[in-house]
Formats: structure tokens, sequence, C-alpha cells
């Protein structure tokens, strides 16, 4: 889990903009997840000093794949209950995505690897890194190891579904690329990590 960032650690960081410091840190929430008030200081357009407040939440870098078969043309995703999703207008409240989830203590293909066949009971094959994203960077600094991996449908340990003692109720899609897009696009809104996944995927599939 991604802790507090501190101040030494982001003088350490030579990546980061010089002229822009921490002077302090609060902790405004301590909970499922953390919600930090950084205060910060960079100079100004008239190069004098400015100082703002930022607030950032964090709980953790994340990874997520899409599962798809070559031979078959289909992706496996996911459907389960999201609040924003039944706020803006989704009477059951269940959003499509891809498998993923916190790394926890593991590496982002150990962790997705687990977070996959929990969810859909299908062990994937190799994995093929698309890249690492910010999905809410004004919001929190989460980030997400995106993947593609093929899998065979031979290939089912299990019915999937997540855990149930984690309070999980995962439905189980297997579509044909095309249609889980064009499902994804139908929505509300899309969720953004799955968005990038298929886009990613068709161009490689048209070609397979």
């Amino acid at each position: 889990m991604t802790g507090p960032i501190r101040p030494d650690a982001l003088a350490r960081d030579g990546a980061r903009d010089p002229d822009v410091r921490l002077r302090t840190t609060e902790t405004v929430l301590d909970d499922w997840f953390h919600v930090r008030r950084f205060h910060l200081e960079s100079p100004g357009p008239d190069g004098r000093a400015r100082r703002f407040t930022r607030l950032s939440m964090a709980r953790g870098d994340r990874a997520a794949v899409l599962p798809y078969c070559p031979a078959r043309g289909t992706v496996v995703l996911t459907s389960q209950f999201r609040v924003p999703a039944f706020l803006h207008g989704r009477p059951d409240g269940r959003l499509l995505e891809v498998p993923g989830g916190l790394l926890d203590a593991d590496d982002a293909g150990t962790a997705v690897r687990r977070e996959a066949e929990e969810e859909t009971g299908f062990r994937i094959g190799e994995l093929r890194e698309v890249c690492v994203t910010y999905l809410a960077p004004q919001l929190s600094s989460e980030r997400t190891h995106l993947f593609v991996a093929a899998y065979d449908p031979g290939h089912r340990v299990s019915a999937g579904g997540g855990v149930a003692e984690e309070g999980e109720d995962i439905q189980v899609r297997e579509l044909p690329l095309d249609e889980a897009l064009d499902e994804v696009l139908s929505g509300p809104a899309a969720d953004a990590k799955t968005l990038l996944l298929l886009l990613y995927l068709r161009p490689l599939m048209s070609c397979a």
C-alpha cells in the first residue's frame, strides 16, 4: 500500500521539478484510503514565491489486464456494482471493466494474474505490458499497470466471481471484441482503463 509521501522523498527524486518545494504534509483521512493535504511552494510568473495547497488520495497502485482469445476474437470482462455508475443513471449500478485490483505486496504481474483468476476463473497466458497510467491525477496518486494477455477458453480453473468474503459480486462476460467495445461506450461513462485496453487490442486482433 502506498503510504504518505514524505518531503525528504520528494527532495531525493531528481525527476521532480526542483522549483516546486513541499513545505508540509497533513493527514486528512487515514482509513480504507489515505487523504493528504500538501502545502507547496513554487516561483510565480513574477519570480516571487507562490504558496498553494493540494489534496491527494492514495490507496496503493493497481494492475489490470484484458484477457483475449485470438482464435475466437473474444475478450473477457467483468461487471460489478460501482457507485458512480449508479449515480449517473445505470439502475443496476454495474460497470463493465477489465479484471484487476490492488498490488498489495506483489509486483504488478503477479497481482494481475491473481486478480484475473479470482475474478474471471481464467488462468491467463503471457503478459504483455501496455503502459502505466494515472487515471485521475487531479484526485489520486494511484498508478495502474495495464496489460493484455491471451487466454484459452479450455483453461478455466473456476467460475470466478471474486472473493465472497470480501463482499465481491462479480459477473464474468466473454464477448467479441467489437461487441465489448460497443457495450463499454454505450453507458453513461466508460471505465477508462477498460476503454484504453480495448482500443489498444483492436488493431492487434485485426492483424491476428
